[in-house]
């Protein structure tokens, strides 16, 4: 017999306001946002250190956090509707975890990572582009194997420990990507879209096993009220997996483009640079064409 820790209520005003609106969430982003506006962008003589995208990067980051695990969401995602849990998934480690890269301004990163300590040296040891992209990756697919994840999702102590390591994880597999700090940015453009390529390659695995899987892969979903009497737990286990990809695919383009997009402007001050060295040659050898 199979016990499920789960309580499948028919319908979500079953639920406290405690299960609905988990306060643990609302504390870790009020202390974030705290920690954020009061300390990390300000410096010693309390000037502002962000730019108004960072802060919204910052903020953003939050919401996205409280909306996923803070509202009804993480009901529906944990006990109803895999589909739900894949976006919320998407959101960790697609959204959150890039934004908070770019928020935190350059000053900070360099100082924190100039200092030599054990963490920094894991930490430039873990953000290596080949070991981050293997080590987020197989944390990645790790979580979608049926045991792991019914584990999870039905324990709360390895389910909190299992996304702090994939965010953490993503954190590390972005930051080649988007390495804020010029002297440790070691990726050219060109590999920075290969890196981002393979990363997309990468995760495939997981994604298509979970779409094209004719069977449900996850007791957590497997005798669960239809919430939503339109989509068997068959149909919202492909949506789940074809979310997931969509979703990738939508913030990859979004990176690749912005890499371009840097990559372009570097041509274009590199190219007037060009322009002006010849135009001064130009005037040293013919004077008089002034």
């Amino acid at each position: 017999m199979h016990h499920n820790h789960h309580v499948h209520h028919t319908s979500l005003s079953d639920y406290s306001w405690y299960e609905l609106y988990p306060p643990f969430i609302y504390v870790v982003a009020i202390v974030l946002a705290l920690v954020y506006f009061r300390w990390i962008i300000r410096g010693k003589n309390r000037e502002n250190l962000a730019t108004g995208w960072q802060k919204a990067a910052m903020t953003a980051a939050l919401v996205l956090m409280i909306i996923i695990k803070g509202t009804p969401v993480q009901v529906l995602g944990h006990n109803y509707l895999f589909s739900v849990h894949m976006v919320q998934m998407a959101v960790l480690y697609l959204m959150i975890a890039p934004l908070i890269i770019l928020s935190v301004p350059e000053v900070r990163w360099s100082s924190w990572l100039s200092k030599e300590s054990f963490l920094t040296r894991i930490f430039h040891f873990l953000t290596k582009p080949l070991i981050a992209l293997i080590v987020f990756n197989t944390v990645f697919s790790l979580y979608h194997i049926p045991l792991v994840f019914d584990a999870a999702v039905s324990n709360p102590v390895i389910h909190y420990v299992y996304h702090a390591l994939l965010l953490l994880t993503a954190f590390t597999m972005w930051w080649p990507v988007l390495c804020p700090v010029k002297d440790l940015d070691s990726l050219s453009d060109i590999k920075k879209i290969g890196y981002v390529f393979a990363n997309g390659v990468l995760m495939t695995p997981a994604c298509a096993l979970i779409m094209f899987a004719d069977f449900q892969l996850y007791e957590t979903y497997r005798n669960v009220p239809q919430l939503y009497a339109t989509m068997t737990p068959k149909e919202d286990q492909h949506v789940g997996g074809v979310t997931m990809k969509i979703f990738q695919e939508v913030v990859y383009a979004f990176v690749l483009g912005l890499i371009f997009f840097r990559w372009v402007k570097k041509e274009r001050i590199r190219d007037k640079a060009d322009l002006d060295m010849i135009k001064r040659q130009n005037n040293r050898l013919n004077p008089e064409l002034k």
